[in-house]
């Protein structure tokens, strides 16, 4: 590649009827201006091209590390998800089988209050009958001491009692 300087130093062999030496110069000069310039914005743009390249990388892994960071955070989300389904479905059988134990367990009960009623209502009647029983008993008792005989015999052992004294 050609540099500035040496379209600068650049020297022609001169002929007879050749270009005017000044406008070649000058020419030559300009040249070698633009072309500096043109190598410097070059090598300018080349440093922001490289610079701009490692920042896209830097970037890219950035965007990489995310896109990882969400696939994982999605997996994660997902197993959470499969997890929770398995430990509600675990916890609602359990709770089924509660149920259907405390139901049991109540329907027991009610048989055995049913028993139990049973068996007080046989009791109770069996006192009733013997309550009445007693209440005839008292009934033929009191027919008995307040009848009519009953004062007949107190009113003559009266009778007898002061006679003897």
């Amino acid at each position: 590649m050609i540099t500035a300087g040496e379209i600068r130093n650049q020297q022609f062999d001169k002929s007879l009827r050749g270009y005017d030496t000044a406008q070649v110069n000058s020419y030559l000069l300009q040249l070698a201006n633009d072309y500096e310039k043109l190598y410097s914005d070059n090598a300018t743009l080349r440093e922001t091209i490289q610079r701009l390249e490692y920042e896209m990388q830097k970037y890219r892994r950035i965007e990489e590390t995310m896109n990882n960071s969400l696939i994982l955070a999605q997996q994660t989300a997902d197993d959470l998800k499969a997890n929770a389904r398995q430990q509600s479905t675990l916890i609602l059988q359990q709770s089924k089988g509660k149920i259907a134990e405390v139901f049991m367990v109540y329907q027991e009960l009610i048989k055995r209050m049913g028993i139990y009623s049973s068996e007080m209502k046989a009791q109770v009647a069996a006192q009733m009958e013997m309550m009445e029983k007693n209440q005839k008993r008292i009934d033929e008792l009191s027919d008995f001491f307040f009848g009519r005989d009953l004062k007949e015999i107190l009113e003559r052992l009266e009778v007898i009692s002061l006679t003897e004294e």
